[in-house]
């Protein structure tokens, strides 16, 4: 079993962008039940440190886009798991982390910009 679910993951920057998307949405549930469980000045502190893990996911996926800005050159699916960054919206609103509520989807704006550009760049090329 855990090696068809890595299997699935994929390989590379494509299994850094799966996991970082579906780490980021999966740890909202434990954030809420330990927030519920904790007075308010650890609850604070506890944000805290999810706000900062939200902005690492964020960080984590601008420096694969970085790495990968060509979308013609990305490996398979890469741009669809990209482009997926807005899904670190919900747990953004969630937590009130408007880096998070502001970044997803202008990250998910960056990623189709990127791909207008390689495609106006090629037709300009072709003229």
């Amino acid at each position: 079993m855990a090696g068809s679910v890595r299997d699935q993951l994929g390989t590379g920057a494509n299994f850094r962008v799966r996991v970082t998307i579906i780490g980021a949405l999966v740890s909202i549930v434990p954030l809420i039940g330990i927030a519920l469980l904790l007075p308010d000045s650890g609850r604070g502190i506890l944000f805290w440190l999810y706000w900062i893990m939200l902005a690492g996911c964020l960080l984590n996926l601008l420096w694969v886009l970085i790495k990968n800005p060509v979308p013609s050159a990305r490996p398979p699916l890469l741009t669809r798991d990209l482009a997926m960054g807005w899904a670190l919206l919900l747990p953004s609103l969630f937590t009130s982390f408007w880096p998070g509520i502001v970044g997803a989807p202008l990250f998910t704006v960056l990623v189709g910009a990127t791909s207008v550009a390689e495609r106006v760049r090629n037709r300009s090329a072709a003229s």
